[in-house]
């Protein structure tokens, strides 16, 4: 796994005192802009030189906010695929068996999730759809953090994480 995941994130945090992806990519010069489409959940793509994030705005807030943070995991893990190609479409967002959709969501698993906060919920022995719902994100995410930092304890996971949750187009970001 690509230690990245984890220390952008953190480095993140600790400059800007934020975990809001919509601020981090607004002190980054990351524009951020809001597109009807039926296919996607979002994407990111350079044009000229300058990085954008694009979003489907028919979601949720919280579905926006993970889209986002995963948006901008591409950008600052992934910059020679988007140099390469202009940018990544991804028509299976959010596929967990992809490694650089991996990274992404470990990327905003790691930006959106506090490591205090979540060890926390978990000494207080919430469930994982307890803690994720406390945590404004989608179980799946939840998971993905918990497997990334193995703070699952003696628990073991009662699911793997659904490695499409986020490329489905409907809305469902506090579920499983």
């Amino acid at each position: 796994m690509n230690e990245d995941c984890a220390r952008i994130p953190r480095e993140l945090v600790r400059e800007y005192g934020t975990r809001d992806p919509f601020k981090i990519a607004g002190l980054l010069d990351i524009s951020v802009k809001y597109i009807n489409t039926r296919r996607q959940k979002g994407f990111c793509r350079i044009i000229d030189g300058c990085p954008f994030i694009f979003i489907n705005r028919n979601m949720s807030e919280q579905m926006r906010k993970m889209t986002c943070a995963h948006e901008l995991g591409h950008l600052l893990l992934h910059e020679e695929i988007l140099t390469e190609r202009s940018f990544l479409m991804e028509y299976e967002l959010f596929d967990i068996q992809n490694r650089t959709e991996y990274e992404a969501n470990a990327f905003a698993a790691n930006l959106l999730i506090d490591s205090a906060d979540l060890s926390e919920l978990l000494g207080e022995e919430a469930d994982i759809i307890t803690a994720a719902s406390a945590l404004d994100v989608n179980v799946n995410l939840l998971m993905i953090r918990m497997i990334e930092e193995g703070t699952d304890g003696s628990r073991s996971l009662p699911f793997l994480p659904d490695r499409k949750f986020l490329g489905k187009i409907r809305d469902d970001a506090g579920s499983f």
